[in-house]
């Protein structure tokens, strides 16, 4: 990422090309995100700042006016199958047959009484990963772990099941004025830096679901977004999606906290001059967004007496998931691990008898 910022105090740090559309000068023009003007300090101009593109800002997405927008037409007649023990709701071909939930594997699972209309995807990531890669994924994975029963190498996935999950991805130029304290590379006497930062924000995904959260889902889902292609049903066919339950209002929010967190990430680490920001206030433009599917296989294990849960990402084959791992290999461990400790220290305590180690040994003694 470039260093795309303007110190403001006085001291031009990096060069940008933001620029007084009055007189020109550089040294001094500040963004006031309140009022969405440039300001320049010679010639006193205040100037309206256009859009990157179409030159009308956008302020605020409306979730409802987008889903008047958007299409709804799914390209196949589909169904909403509701699971009574974990909430998920699941979208089904209509003539398809519903026996478990995808995400929990309950057989308690019901068609909902009314389909409303449901805004339909405008990208997809096709699967890549095929189910009889997934049970070669899932040993692969058994056999890089650590302290695992070999048996479990013999277990096979059960209920392996692909589904699409849903999320918002959003686009948007931003522009922010900054407070922070100087760096090492900052000039000489200069403690506090203000200043204006541009970037592109592209693909902030946000997964669309308040309805199930697995402590291993955020770890998988290192998609490639854009390898997506636009939406058409034929990728849907036989495989269930996830209905979003995550608006493209409250996505929206949850996009701007984490580009909050990025900006600030680029500020302070990219370079030198900056050591903490300790205000940061962003104004977004053009932004964009796409309702996107994406590919996840969920599926489960079963050793001993217990069942595991399994997740592999659909498109790159990443997967976490608790595995069975034996302690008598790690009680060992630490035992042999307290006998060097041990060793250590009466082999230290005899070679230097009047080492600190044999005073606190006498004294706990």
């Amino acid at each position: 990422m470039s260093q795309n910022f303007r110190v403001i105090d006085g001291v031009s740090v990096t060069s940008t090309e933001v620029r007084c559309p009055g007189c020109g000068g550089t040294i001094g023009v500040k963004f006031d995100p309140e009022t969405a003007t440039l300001e320049c300090p010679f010639c006193g101009l205040s100037s309206k700042l256009p859009a990157p593109e179409d030159g009308a800002a956008v302020q605020e997405l409306d979730f409802n006016s987008a889903l008047q927008r958007a299409s709804v037409d799914w390209g196949r007649l589909k169904k909403v199958v509701v699971c009574s023990n974990c909430g998920g709701q699941t979208l089904y071909d209509a003539e398809q047959i519903t026996g478990a939930c995808p995400f929990c594997g309950s057989t308690s699972v019901a068609q909902a009484a009314e389909n409303e209309h449901i805004m339909a995807p405008n990208a997809v990531i096709p699967f890549s990963i095929t189910k009889e890669q997934c049970q070669q994924i899932f040993v692969g994975y058994l056999k890089r772990s650590s302290m695992v029963y070999k048996k479990a190498y013999e277990c096979k996935l059960e209920n392996l099941t692909g589904i699409y999950l849903p999320f918002w991805t959003f686009d948007a130029y931003s522009v922010s004025s900054f407070v922070a304290s100087a760096g090492s590379d900052a000039p000489e006497g200069v403690k506090y830096i203000q200043g204006v930062y541009n970037q592109y924000i592209d693909d902030i995904p946000i997964y669309a679901s308040k309805k199930f959260r697995s402590p291993y889902m955020a770890k998988v889902m290192d998609y490639k977004f854009e390898q997506a292609v636009p939406y058409s049903p034929e990728y849907l066919a036989g495989i269930p999606a996830e209905r979003y339950t995550v608006g493209l209002n409250e996505s929206w929010e949850r996009a701007r906290v984490q580009t909050d967190k990025d900006l600030r990430r680029a500020l302070e680490y990219k370079n030198k001059v900056i050591l903490y920001v300790t205000r940061l206030i962003t104004r977004f433009y053009n932004v964009k967004f796409r309702y996107l599917l994406a590919p996840m296989y969920f599926a489960t294990y079963t050793f001993g007496k217990k069942t595991y849960q399994v997740i592999i990402n659909g498109q790159t084959g990443k997967t976490i998931f608790p595995v069975p791992r034996y302690l008598t290999k790690m009680i060992i461990l630490a035992v042999i691990a307290g006998i060097f400790i041990l060793v250590a220290f009466f082999g230290l305590t005899y070679l230097f008898p009047d080492s600190p180690l044999l005073w606190m040994y006498r004294l706990l003694n």
